[in-house]
Order: structure tokens, then sequence, then C-alpha cells
């Protein structure tokens, strides 16, 4: 028989279980302090997403800030970069992250079915231009870690395929190719946040031993995803590391035999909801900070979990024309307590070391009654000193928070509020 859990108390382990409600830093970090809390974030998260927007903050960069404060993300960069001091790959987990050596091994699998799964045009520069590989390989023997532009650079190879999306050359999809299937790594990137690429070699099994450790990774990868989500569907479980729903399924089914995942009942107001709860999951103790979360942290980067779980509705607005957005370029959840009651669209002019906070909008969380609703001026105030620690992490002098049509419900409070607090330096 499922037990029940209160919606309040649901939100509450989620956000525990990914490594919430501790202390944040808001002085400047040692190289210590930014390891351990890196470290720390990976233990809950096993993965950073990335991405190359930078018009506040890398995605990357973010989830650590959301969970620790300030900290020194060079540590990061020096993590992923070859060597013995290496503790990070970048690895195709939830999209392209950054994870630990453990969790790359888990996904070898994936990176052996390439071939016959992925990309139609990397299957067909597999078939049309086999010549490519042994070149690119002895390309990166000769010049060491390079970019895929620089590679094909290097062998003359200048035609790009037509269209307005990613118009590469037949060499830039084959390297392309050989990280998917694992034959290159990525050793960092460069200024302009491409891949540098050096030749890599993993072991191939037999097809009887990749059978078996396909399952068994599954099998782990899931186990992991339970953990670090605390509560969960099975859908949001299959979305963390890009799991197929098929493939899951079996994996949930053990662990709820096993006694490490129970089925339990979730209050809602639209209606009670199925989920399965870690035997390890933490507490529901009450989260007082706050923070702001990347639409890319782990926490809220399966939508549906973030609509159910959360009560809120998030589409980026960067693919979106300008004309069409409502919540600005992006935005930037900001959590309180146990909910996310507004959100806000940053900018980083490091030219005139500013932090410009382009919109401030408040969350309409639909289904959360009046009563549990923070008031305004608590939001306020407690968003006001969360972007002065924002702003003193990205090293900006000042807080600019725009006003008039288009910047949401909250700026013109929010813009009094930094003005109050103009001197945090």
């Amino acid at each position: 028989m499922s037990s029940t859990l209160t919606w309040t108390r649901a939100r509450r382990i989620a956000l525990r279980a990914q490594g919430m409600g501790r202390a944040r830093r808001s002085e400047a970090p040692t190289t210590a302090t930014s390891r351990r809390a890196l470290a720390r974030t990976l233990e809950r998260t096993h993965l950073l997403q990335i991405d190359s927007v930078s018009v506040f903050a890398r995605a990357h960069h973010l989830p650590v800030f959301t969970r620790s404060g300030l900290w020194d993300p060079t540590v990061l960069e020096d993590s992923v970069r070859s060597g013995p001091r290496r503790t990070l790959r970048e690895s195709l987990a939830h999209e392209a992250t950054y994870t630990s050596p453990e969790i790359h091994q888990l996904l070898a699998f994936r990176r052996r079915s390439t071939s016959e799964k992925d990309w139609g045009v990397l299957r067909d520069i597999a078939v049309s231009s086999p010549h490519l590989f042994p070149q690119i390989r002895e390309v990166l023997a000769d010049i060491g870690p390079a970019s895929a532009a620089t590679v094909s650079k290097h062998l003359g190879d200048t035609v790009r395929g037509e269209g307005w999306g990613w118009r590469r050359t037949a060499t830039q999809w084959a390297v392309e190719y050989l990280f998917r299937t694992g034959d290159l790594d990525c050793v960092g990137r460069s200024s302009q946040f491409e891949r540098l690429y050096s030749l890599a070699a993993e072991e191939q099994p037999s097809p009887e031993e990749d059978a078996r450790d396909e399952t068994a990774s599954i099998q782990e990868l899931v186990t992991r995803a339970a953990s670090s989500l605390g509560i969960a569907e099975v859908g949001s479980l299959a979305d963390y590391f890009r799991l197929r729903l098929r493939e899951v399924t079996p994996a949930v089914e053990r662990l709820l035999l096993q006694g490490e995942l129970q089925e339990v009942e979730v209050t809602h107001p639209a209606g009670t909801r199925t989920m399965l709860l870690h035997r390890d999951a933490p507490a529901p103790a009450p989260l007082r900070g706050a923070a702001l979360v990347s639409p890319f942290d782990p926490i809220v980067f399966h939508r549906p979990r973030l609509a159910h779980l959360f009560d809120v509705d998030y589409r980026i607005g960067i693919y979106t024309p300008a004309a069409q957005r409502t919540t600005g370029y992006y935005s930037l959840l900001f959590l309180l307590g146990d909910l996310f009651p507004a959100r806000v669209d940053l900018k980083a002019d490091r030219a005139r070391s500013v932090l410009e906070v382009r919109g401030a909008y408040r969350e309409p969380l639909p289904h959360l009654p009046a009563r549990q609703r923070p008031e305004e001026n608590v939001v306020v105030a407690a968003l006001a000193e969360e972007l002065q620690r924002a702003a003193r992490w990205q090293d900006l002098e000042r807080i600019d928070v725009l006003t008039g049509p288009g910047t949401g419900e909250l700026s013109l409070a929010l813009a009094a509020a930094a003005h109050e607090h103009a001197d945090f330096g």
C-alpha cells in the first residue's frame, strides 16, 4: 500500500536531494573552498549541463553557485583538462555535460551505439567519408588538442553545408562522430567555447559483454538518478541521463522489488500523483534560503517535473523572437524556500561593471493556495539580496534594474530595493 506525502514535503525532499539547504558563501572563495563546492555539487547531481550562452554566467557554472554561493569556476575548467589533476569528463549524459569519470564510463554503451542510433548526418559521414577518420587521428596525434575547425583547416576542408543551422564541413562532422563514439576525448574548451579534442582509447568489449554492460550501466544510472532526485516520476528518472522509458522501466521495477524505491501518493490541488521515493531521500525539513537557478540545473531541467512539483511553466526565451518573449531572453528562476515565486532576466555588462536586471517577473503558481504564497515585499527583499551575491560573484560593481513596459511586475519594487542596497562592494 502506498504512503502519502504532501506537495510541500515532496518539494522539500526534491530540493534537499539536490544539495539545497546549506549555507551559501557570500565572501570571496579560495581555490580549496571552490574545489570542495564543486565536489559537493557533483556528489548530488553527478553532472553539470554545458551551455555556451554567457549573457550572465555559463549554465555549467551556475549549479555550484546555486548550492554553495561564491566560488571560482576556473577550478572547473582545470578539472576537465588532461593531466594528473583531471577529475571530470565531458560526456553526452543529459545533453553535453561535465560528469565524473564513473558516469562517463557508465555511458560507454551510448558511445558504442552511435553508429546505429545517432543523428542521421553523423551516420552518413561514417559511410560516405571513412577516409577522414584516420586523417583526423593523424592530425591530432601531430598537433595535439585542437578544435574541429582547426582540424578541418589543417586538412584543407573548407566546404560547409548549406542552410541556416549548423553549417559544418565534412571534417567537422567526422570529428563530432568520433567524439560521440569515444574515439576522441574532449579535454577542455577554447576561448571561443569550442571543444578541444585529443585521441582517446576505449577498449571495445565483445557483443556478449556489451549487452551485459549496457543492462548493468542503465541500472546504475537509474539508481543514481533516483538518489539525486529524491522523489520523482519515471519520466524524470529517464530524462536525467536521457535514457529511453523502455530501458528505464525494468530498472525501476528492480529497485521497487529491492525496496530502494517505494511508491508514494503526493497530494496536489490538481489531483494526487503517484511518485517514487528513494529509500535514502532526505527528510523534508523546511528550507530557509534563496538562490538563483539556471534553466539547465538538474533541479529544473526536466520541464514536466518543474511543472508537477513546483507549479512552474518554463520556456527559455533565447529561441523565441524578441517581440514574442514574455519573460526575457535568458531568465533564471528565483528559489525562495521551497517555491519559485519569481524569475529574473539578467545580463552581466562587464564593460560597465554592471549587473543589469532586464526583467523581474512574478511566477503565477496557479495551483498554490494563496495562504502559502510569499508576500511581494518578502520576495523582492530576498531577491535583491541574492542579486547582490550574484553581482559580487561575477565581480560587478553595481546593479541596475530596468523598469517600464515588458520588464515585469516586480521591476519597480526591485529597483527601489536594489537602490537601498547599492553599496555592496
